[in-house]
């Protein structure tokens, strides 16, 4: 059953200089499968039959700590057979990329390498792919699928800050994965295993047992399609990250599209025209913020009854910086929500 998830599209990026906008929109939710944020539970952001379930051997054990967006799970897995936590997500065949692309971003910290294959998430050995750290590479991040599909990046620092790892492989074979928002390394020509029939793991290997990732995890979010640079790089947001919740509008809000952006600027002012979708008879408010890591609620609220203009589709909002008090940032995002 499909949880409440009214996202159509949300956010745009008003890059600003003195003569030149450039805009970005955020279209993370294209080919969004799943997400888990693991705020406290291990729930899935979309659909309920995604709810991950731990499965524990041993002295393994998991807890909810401070992640990186809200909560984390911590991880404690170790050596010795057995001992092992890991979050079992989907049922088989749930995420079996028939048309050949995916991708996956992760955020993480290590607090130790304790064995040759500590697996962040994956969906099993052979032509399945997986995303670990590399046992005869000291400490590469390696995402594997199949004999010559295997591509590694070099982990400098495991030093249990957090990290951002993301991978795309589109429909030829192209993969490429990117560390803390920088493209690590890239490989093509090998294809993802056609239909593959095994449940994702998050921390571990579900064909390969004693593998756990030792450490926290946040943000675990899964596509059908490759992400684009841009994309990757709006995850990462400059070290500070965006969580998919956040770039996707998640929650119980109707967030309605934004189709357009512009802006002109006098010598003592920048004014903005924000069009989006919108629907007769209903209000809307209006956000914004700079920094995509904060959560809706710290974002600041420019109007909350925006009347939809009647007879339209969209409806033109006017923002004036200068009277606003708006401290304008290189970048500047905004978010629709409808408030009646």
């Amino acid at each position: 059953m499909m949880k409440k998830n009214n996202i159509l599209n949300l956010l745009l990026s008003l890059g600003v200089s003195f003569s030149t906008a450039s805009l970005s929109k955020a279209e993370l939710v294209d080919g969004l499968i799943e997400y888990w944020e693991f705020d406290g539970d291990f729930s899935a952001g979309l659909d309920e039959t995604n709810d991950g379930i731990l499965e524990q051997s041993g002295i393994g054990k998991a807890s909810f700590v401070a992640g990186k967006f809200g909560s984390a799970v911590d991880l404690e897995n170790s050596g010795g057979a057995g001992n092992q936590a890991v979050i079992n997500v989907g049922d088989p065949g749930e995420f079996a990329f028939e048309a050949g692309s995916m991708s996956v971003s992760v955020w993480y910290t290590t607090e130790s390498l304790y064995t040759g294959w500590n697996t962040l998430i994956s969906q099993g050995e052979g032509n399945n792919w997986r995303i670990a750290r590399h046992g005869s590479s000291g400490t590469n991040l390696k995402y594997s699928v199949g004999g010559p599909g295997n591509v590694p990046a070099n982990l400098d620092q495991q030093d249990e800050s957090w990290h951002h790892v993301a991978v795309t492989h589109d429909a030829v074979g192209n993969i490429t994965m990117y560390i803390d928002g920088e493209e690590a390394a890239s490989q093509g020509a090998w294809e993802l295993a056609d239909g593959a029939n095994l449940s994702l793991q998050i921390g571990g290997n579900p064909q390969a047992a004693n593998r756990g990732w030792d450490g926290n995890i946040d943000d675990v979010a899964v596509w059908d399609r490759p992400l684009t640079p841009e994309e990757v790089a709006l995850i990462w947001n400059d070290g500070n990250g965006a969580s998919v919740a956040t770039l996707t509008g998640s929650g119980s809000s109707d967030l309605f599209q934004i189709v357009d952006v512009n802006y002109s600027k006098t010598e003592d002012n920048i004014l903005v025209d924000l069009t989006f979708t919108s629907k007769e008879g209903d209000l809307y408010s209006i956000y914004t913020s700079n920094d995509l890591s904060l959560p809706l609620s710290n974002w600041l609220e420019l109007n909350d009854g925006v009347p939809a203009a009647a007879g339209e589709s969209t409806t033109v909002y006017p923002i004036d910086f200068n009277n606003e008090g708006l401290p304008l940032k290189d970048r500047q995002f905004f978010v629709v929500v409808k408030s009646s």
